[in-house]
């Protein structure tokens, strides 16, 4: 790289002791390629690891997973990068993220989300980046596949403020994003199309193996997310309407009464759950590929 480039940022690894990570900018001297180079050896000796980064995208950050190595994320000057081979490829991340200068970007180990800052002053988290970690071109060859995911947590979500009420947020003339969706959320890729006559749906059971729920999913190709929220199936339309009358519900009423709410199903209770992938044909659902284990834990509120 040419001579008296700046560096951006050097990032040690927190996986091996003597590895470091350095990203370097040189569009002060008009040169707006990405470089962002590796040691082994505590600084003595480096490689240069941009890959195929595009022209033009001059690198801000980098940063190494703590789990796999090889999973590395850049924040260049229009978005942000990852690569799942250690900076020989690499893939552009968006899913509702504007393209932005990414000057800094930190792991939250706990819960596994990549925090971004930009440059335009906004931050933004890829929430639960664990799947990246079993993205390989193996997977991504399947049929469909679901990908392991955190534990969820457990609390009433009833009660929460909504955005713009009590003067505060838009209302106030403040912006602010919308959490994430309670529940649990799984990500998993579509390989290959369904037939016309078959839908692809997420079947739910407890660590017994009984059913719990199942949702239908997107079954286009391409890495998706669609989230649970811990609820079992709702009650059949029988049920509902006994219910509702041996309360003296009426439809269309509010305040938790009736049909005001819509039908839903109970809270699940804490315990361990599994996660399968299925093609539905008909009224029968065949399981495609492997489960994914989680657990779903009780806060205090």
């Amino acid at each position: 790289m040419p001579q008296h480039t700046y560096v951006t940022d050097v990032f040690p690894s927190p996986r091996e002791a003597d590895t470091i990570f350095a990203a370097l900018n040189n569009w002060q001297r008009g040169d707006y390629k990405p470089y962002i180079v590796k040691s082994t050896d505590r600084g003595r000796t480096w490689t240069n690891i941009t890959g195929n980064l595009p022209p033009k995208h001059d690198v801000w950050s980098v940063v190494q997973d703590h789990i796999k190595g090889n999973l590395l994320f850049a924040g260049t000057e229009f978005g942000l990068f990852a690569s799942f081979d250690g900076g020989a490829h690499w893939a552009m991340l968006k899913g509702g993220m504007p393209m932005a200068q990414v000057r800094d970007i930190v792991v939250q180990k706990r819960e596994n989300d990549l925090v971004l800052a930009t440059f335009g002053r906004g931050f933004y988290v890829l929430d639960d980046y664990s799947a990246l970690r079993e993205i390989s071109p193996e997977a991504l060859a399947e049929e469909v596949r679901i990908f392991p995911l955190r534990d969820v947590y457990l609390f009433n979500p009833i009660g929460l403020t909504p955005a713009g009420s009590a003067g505060q947020l838009p209302l106030s003339g403040l912006w602010s994003a919308p959490n994430p969706p309670f529940g649990a959320v799984f990500t998993y890729h579509v390989g290959q199309a369904l037939a016309s006559d078959q839908k692809l749906v997420l079947s739910i059971t407890d660590n017994e193996g009984r059913p719990v729920r199942r949702i239908d999913l997107d079954g286009a190709p391409g890495l998706r997310r669609a989230a649970w929220d811990l609820r079992r199936e709702p009650p059949a339309q029988g049920d509902q309407e006994q219910g509702a009358a041996g309360r003296g519900g009426q439809r269309g009423q509010g305040g938790g009464r009736g049909f005001g709410r819509g039908a839903q199903g109970a809270l699940v209770e804490p315990g361990r759950y599994r996660a399968t992938l299925g093609r539905l044909s008909g009224d029968i659902v065949t399981p495609i590929g492997e489960p994914q284990a989680f657990g779903v834990i009780r806060i205090a509120q």
